[in-house]
C-alpha cells in the first residue's frame, strides 16, 4: 500500500530545498579586478577579489596561480568587510587583496580564478593587462609635465545643430599632488551653445591614468550639456577653477598643523568644435528637437458647446535639447478661434544626459457648431546615433461643437422698455428768500483760496523734495522712464535688439524704485528684491522675462509674436510692480 501523503511531503522538502539552494546561489556575486591594467616594469599592482551575499557562512580563498608577467607577494594579503542593506535585507561583502610586482614588459591575461562559498564553486572572468617599459619614457618629458591640470573634454568634436555634447570639467595630478577641495569660478558663457549644468557628485571619484609616460590621477570635477545653436567652427572659452594642493614629498614641520596648503587658479585650453548643418527634411515639420523623442498630440474635449475652450495638447517627451525646442505650428479650421498658447517644461539632469517632458498647449474656441477637423501632420526629429531625421505622424484630430441647450436665447420683445409720454399741465413754482450762508456757491467762493493755498503747499513739498531727496526722485520718475525704454521696442524691429530694451526697462525700474545702485547688478539680485518686497509669483514672472532676455541670443527661432506678448507683460509687470514696491 502506497502512503501518498509521505510521498507528496518528501517531494516537495526536495523541490524547495533545490529552489532555497539555487536561490542563495543567485545571491552571491564573486568578481576580481586590477587596481591598474597600464602597469610599468617594478610598479606594483592589486588584486581585488570581493565576495558578496547575504548568506556567506563559508569562504575558501583561492589559490593564487603563477601568472605571466607579475609576482605574487604573498605576505601582503590583506582582509576587509562591508556590510549594508539590499532591499531591506542585510547584505556582507568580502575584499581580499594580492599584491603584485610587474616584470617583463609585455601584454598578458590574469587567468580566472575559482573561489569556493557555502560549498559551491564560482569562477571570476580574466583579465588583460599590460606591463610598460619605463626605459621608453623620455625622463625630460616626464619632468616638464605639470604636477597638476585641468582639462575641458567634450564628448564630440563634430556635432550637428542641437546636439548634446557632454562636457567634462576634468582634474589630472600625480600622485605626490594631495588635493584637499576646488571651486569653480562663476561666468562661464559657452558661446554658441545653450549650456545646462548637469547634476554632479559632491566627492569626486579618482582613477588611474599614464599620460605621456607618467602616472596621473585622474578626478571629473563637473559635467555640462552644451547644444550649438549654429554650424561652424566653434571655441569653448577656456574654463577657470580655484584648487587647493599640497606636495606630499615637500617637508613639512611638525607644528605647521597641516596648513602647508598652496592655493592655485587653473584654466582649461580653448576647445574648437566643428558643428555640422542638419541636413535637409522634406514632407515633414521639425520644431528643433535633436535626440530620441516621442511624440503625442491629443484634443481635451474632443466634444465642446460653442463658446467653450477646447485644449490641444503636443507632448514632446525623451532624450536630447528639450530646452531649445520650439513649439510646432498647426493648421486650424478657420471657424476656431484661438488664443495666446501655453508652454510647460520639466527636464531632468542625471546619467549624463538632458532628458524631460515639453508640452505645448494650443488653446481654442469654436464659434459657431459643426463638426472641424484639424488635420494630420507628420512631425520629424534629428537622431544624431543613426544621423537621419525620424518621422512621426500625427493623426488628424477631431472637435464636435453644438449649441449649448441651456442657454437662454434673448430676443427683442425682452428688451423693450415701457416708457410712457408724461401729461398734464406744468407747476409753477417762485424762488424763496434762502440766507447766503445756505447757499453752496458763496461757500466755494469762500473755501477755494484756502484749497488753492494747499495745492501750492503740496506741489512746493514735492518739488523740493524732488530736488533734495534723489532715491524719492528715481521712485517717482522710474515708471516713466521703464516706459520710454520699452517706447524703443519695435514689435516689427530686430528681436534681440527688442529684449536688450525689455531687460533694460525692467532692471532699471527696480533699481529706481528701490533705490539700487545704477550699474553692477546681477539679475539674481533684482530677483531676491522684488521677492521680498512683493511676494513669489511677481518675483517669478520677474525671472521668466530676465531669462528670457539673457538668453535670447542663443534661442532658435524668437518669434515677433513672442517679443509682442513678452513686451505686452512687460508693460503689466512694471505697472504691478508699481502698486507693490
Amino acid at each position: 500500500m502506497i502512503k501518498t501523503g509521505k510521498s507528496i511531503g518528501f517531494v516537495l522538502s526536495i523541490l524547495l530545498s533545490f529552489t532555497f539552494s539555487a536561490a542563495s546561489a543567485q545571491e552571491i556575486t564573486v568578481s576580481a579586478s586590477l587596481t591598474e591594467t597600464n602597469i610599468f616594469a617594478g610598479e606594483s599592482v592589486r588584486l581585488n577579489i570581493v565576495v558578496s551575499g547575504q548568506s556567506l557562512n563559508s569562504i575558501d580563498r583561492p589559490q593564487m596561480p603563477s601568472v605571466d608577467g607579475l609576482r605574487w607577494l604573498s605576505g601582503s594579503t590583506s582582509q576587509s568587510t562591508n556590510y549594508s542593506y539590499v532591499n531591506g535585507r542585510p547584505s556582507v561583502s568580502y575584499t581580499y587583496g594580492y599584491v603584485f610586482i610587474a616584470q617583463t614588459p609585455g601584454e598578458y591575461l590574469f587567468p580566472s580564478l575559482s573561489v569556493s562559498v557555502n560549498g559551491e564553486q564560482f569562477t571570476t572572468q580574466s583579465i588583460r593587462f599590460n606591463v610598460l617599459n619605463p626605459e621608453t619614457v623620455d625622463p625630460t618629458q616626464a619632468q616638464r609635465s605639470p604636477d597638476i591640470y585641468v582639462r575641458l573634454e567634450p564628448s564630440t568634436s563634430n556635432p550637428v545643430v542641437g546636439e548634446q555634447v557632454i562636457a567634462d570639467i576634468v582634474l589630472y595630478f600625480k600622485s605626490e599632488v594631495e588635493v584637499s577641495n576646488y571651486q569653480p569660478t562663476s561666468g562661464w558663457k559657452a558661446e554658441g551653445f545653450w549650456k545646462e549644468e548637469l547634476e554632479n557628485q559632491r566627492q569626486a571619484r579618482t582613477t588611474s591614468t599614464i599620460i605621456n609616460g607618467v602616472r596621473y590621477q585622474r578626478a571629473r570635477l563637473l559635467q555640462y550639456a552644451i547644444f550649438p545653436t549654429k554650424s561652424g567652427e566653434l571655441t569653448l572659452s577656456p574654463y577657470e577653477i580655484v584648487v587647493q594642493v599640497r606636495n606630499r614629498n615637500q617637508r613639512r614641520d611638525i607644528f605647521s598643523f597641516g596648513l602647508g596648503q598652496e592655493r592655485m587658479e587653473l584654466n582649461t585650453l580653448p576647445v574648437t568644435i566643428d558643428v555640422r548643418p542638419l541636413p535637409s527634411l522634406n514632407n515633414a515639420t521639425s520644431s528643433g528637437a535633436v535626440g530620441t523623442f516621442e511624440i503625442t498630440r491629443s484634443i481635451t474635449p474632443d466634444k465642446a458647446f460653442v463658446g467653450e475652450s477646447v485644449e490641444i495638447t503636443t507632448t514632446i517627451r525623451g532624450q536630447g535639447n528639450i530646452p531649445l525646442i520650439v513649439k510646432p505650428e498647426f493648421e486650424f479650421p478657420e471657424a476656431l478661434e484661438q488664443y495666446d498658447p501655453q508652454e510647460t517644461t520639466n527636464i531632468t539632469r542625471a546619467n549624463r544626459q538632458i532628458a524631460g517632458t515639453k508640452t505645448f498647449t494650443d488653446i481654442v474656441i469654436a464659434r459657431n457648431e459643426g463638426r472641424f477637423e484639424i488635420p494630420e501632420v507628420s512631425m520629424a526629429y534629428y537622431n544624431p546615433q543613426r544621423e537621419r531625421f525620424e518621422t512621426i505622424r500625427l493623426p488628424a484630430l477631431t472637435l464636435e461643437a453644438e449649441r449649448d441647450p441651456r442657454a437662454t436665447p434673448i430676443n427683442t420683445n425682452e428688451l423693450r422698455f415701457d416708457v410712457e409720454p408724461i401729461t398734464g399741465l406744468a407747476n409753477w413754482t417762485s424762488p424763496s428768500s434762502a440766507p447766503i450762508y445756505s447757499r453752496p456757491w458763496a461757500w466755494g467762493m469762500l473755501l477755494t483760496p484756502f484749497f488753492l493755498l494747499g495745492v501750492a503747499f503740496a506741489f512746493k513739498t514735492y518739488s523740493d523734495k524732488m530736488n533734495t531727496d534723489t532715491a524719492f526722485a528715481r521712485s517717482q520718475k522710474a515708471r516713466d522712464k521703464a516706459m520710454q525704454e520699452l517706447d524703443k521696442v519695435h514689435p516689427n524691429g530686430d528681436i534681440k535688439t527688442g529684449y536688450f530694451h525689455i531687460e533694460k526697462s525692467l532692471s532699471q525700474f527696480i533699481s529706481d524704485k528701490l533705490d539700487l545702485p545704477k550699474a553692477g547688478l546681477s539679475h539674481q539680485k533684482l530677483i531676491k528684491e522684488v521677492k521680498e518686497k512683493a511676494g513669489s509669483t511677481l518675483s517669478n514672472e520677474l525671472k521668466r522675462l530676465l531669462n528670457k532676455c539673457e538668453t535670447i541670443t542663443y534661442a532658435p527661432n524668437p518669434t515677433q509674436e513672442g517679443l509682442k506678448s513678452d513686451l505686452t507683460k512687460a508693460e503689466e509687470l512694471i505697472k504691478t510692480l508699481g502698486k507693490s514696491l
